[in-house]
């Protein structure tokens, strides 16, 4: 499959986090986040393997030292959280938004990037540095409604997570816009932005299809 143009970049978190996240500059590496201030919608199990699993390309470090970002909507991240699947976290889809930029907006903002062709912590997951090899991802898997691992493929799940994991912080200024599931949800999402004392304004919009 062709390379989309342009490579879009998703990171979903609690719309609670947002205010914190416009006051820190934007979207700060998990090592930056005050946990007393931080809904985690994530597996704790996850975090602790992203906690101590290093990046053998770009800047190095662990995974932690990087703000993640999925290059596919729909994550099976996000599905666990429809089935309630996630130890901890019980509220659902509807608190959950999507902050969105784009790769070329992280290059022309100098940030050092990796990403990978699967879930950043898998075993047999690659990293990247090198743009050219973004053929390396699997955009058909990262793009097809139904992304369940079978008998011929049971590896789809992970390739679904592929990432992009910008370096300590993905500033507040690329991100191009905040999709929600709801309405109600939407109009939070301004009344925070609006309140907010950042000169970087995002549009954002009511997108059922990017949920379960």
């Amino acid at each position: 499959m062709v390379i989309p143009d342009p490579v879009f970049l998703y990171h979903i978190t609690h719309v609670d986090n947002l205010p914190g996240i416009i006051s820190s500059g934007g979207i700060v590496a998990n090592n930056q986040i005050t946990p007393a201030d931080y809904v985690n919608i994530a597996h704790e199990s996850i975090q602790v393997r992203r906690h101590t699993k290093p990046v053998p390309c770009g800047p190095g470090g662990l995974l932690h030292d990087y703000a993640p970002f999925y290059l596919g909507r729909k994550s099976p991240m996000l599905f666990a959280i429809s089935k309630g699947n996630v130890e901890g976290y019980e509220q659902g889809q509807e608190p959950v938004i999507y902050l969105v930029s784009k790769l070329a907006l992280a290059q022309k903002a100098g940030l050092p990037f990796v990403f990978t062709d699967g879930h950043a912590a898998m075993e047999f997951t690659d990293f990247y540095d090198d743009i050219s090899q973004l053929a390396q991802v699997d955009w058909e898997v990262l793009t097809t409604k139904y992304w369940f691992a079978n008998d011929d493929d049971p590896d789809r799940s992970r390739r679904r997570q592929a990432e992009v994991l910008i370096h300590q912080k993905a500033p507040w200024e690329i991100i191009a816009g905040i999709a929600v599931k709801t309405e109600a949800t939407k109009q939070r999402v301004e009344q925070i932005i609006n309140s907010s004392a950042a000169t970087h304004k995002v549009e954002v919009k009511v997108l059922p299809d990017w949920y379960y």
